[in-house]
């Protein structure tokens, strides 16, 4: 695939270019922030949704029910290309099911020859079957999504036994990629993510917890206000344990109601499975496409959008909205928690 193999936190021996593309990537980084703090809009961070096919059925997802095309490999060079040079320094593919494509350890190893903070979010299903084939190419974090103990989560994710395949495929990646737990809050787990918690702490993995955004197409429920409030109160105190939660304190207090905010989705970029740029986000557009960057550049786009019109928005509190705007108001809590959990 490639003759050079990439170095990361888990290569017995760091040679001088995992140093250097430790240093680019801080550099690439520090000069988006420093942008977007003087009011230069600028994608940093990326959610790539390489396919929307899935092995699972969730009843809070409306991806897997949708149909569409796919990029090729070369396209998928093509676009990553575009997304590098318009600063982007942080991405994450995901689906549907990235695992279900025969090319995603090429596309992670060529995300990664661009130097740019590569994670991907995964179900768990094929992990421990794929997990040697793409490690060496995550220099992030390698997301596995529980929703719950054994029987909650197989019954929201509509397929028995994805429970086990998903832990299987965590104790897998041991000292082969940083591993965090995605779990999304809705009426039928919260009672359990004390739970989740600890199942974290004791696997020796992060996780990252985001109220989940009740999207036309999907079978959803945010908890009663009464149990929300209940489970985040107890996992700020557990936060401050010392319990594995890498969401920031600031961030849990947006649940709560607690902290006011205001959403910057230009520091976030969505691109579809073909392509296509979802403006300004995928909750407000439900990832109905905007602009193909197989034929436009990222800064075009920018350029053009009327930004004014979301700048005050607030209208979901999923923490990969939330946490990075946070960051570019100044938020040092938050913005300081980012730093002590960013992996390379």
């Amino acid at each position: 695939m490639y003759k050079k193999r990439p170095k990361s936190y888990f290569s017995a021996h760091k040679g001088l270019d995992y140093y250097l593309g430790l240093l680019l990537l801080g550099i690439r980084l520090y000069k988006g922030l420093f942008l977007n703090f003087m009011g230069f809009k600028s994608p940093i961070f990326c959610g790539h949704k390489v396919t929307y096919r899935c092995n699972l059925r969730c009843v809070m997802c409306p991806f897997w029910r949708r149909k569409e095309s796919e990029l090729t490999l070369k396209e998928e060079k093509r676009i990553l290309v575009k997304l590098r040079q318009a600063g982007v320094c942080l991405i994450a593919f995901e689906g549907g099911e990235p695992l279900l494509r025969e090319d995603i350890a090429q596309i992670l190893a060529f995300s990664r020859s661009l130097g740019m903070h590569t994670s991907l979010v995964t179900n768990g299903m094929l992990l421990k079957a794929k997990v040697d084939e793409i490690a060496e190419y995550i220099n992030g974090v390698i997301y596995v999504s529980l929703d719950g103990l054994e029987h909650t989560h197989d019954k929201i994710r509509g397929v028995r036994g994805c429970f086990k395949n998903a832990i299987e495929g965590i104790i897998a990646c041991k000292n082969k990629a940083f591993v965090t737990i995605n779990t999304t809050i809705v009426q039928e787990n919260v009672h359990e993510i004390e739970d989740l918690v600890k199942l974290a702490r004791e696997l020796k993995v992060g996780i990252s917890l985001t109220l989940a955004y009740e999207y036309k197409d999907a079978c959803v429920s945010t908890p009663p206000i009464s149990d929300l409030r209940q489970t985040i109160n107890r996992l700020i105190q557990m936060k401050k344990e010392g319990y594995p939660i890498v969401n920031s304190v600031n961030y849990l207090k947006v649940l709560l109601g607690a902290k006011s905010w205001k959403c910057k989705p230009w520091a976030v970029i969505n691109v579809s499975p073909k392509g296509d740029v979802v403006m300004p986000c995928y909750v407000r557009q439900e990832y109905d496409g905007y602009a193909s960057l197989l034929h436009k550049d990222v800064r075009e786009i920018w350029k053009k959008y009327n930004w004014e019109e979301v700048k005050n928005c607030n209208a979901c509190y999923l923490h990969c909205y939330v946490e990075p705007s946070l960051i570019l108001s100044f938020d040092l809590g938050a913005y300081f928690n980012w730093l002590k959990r960013i992996r390379v």
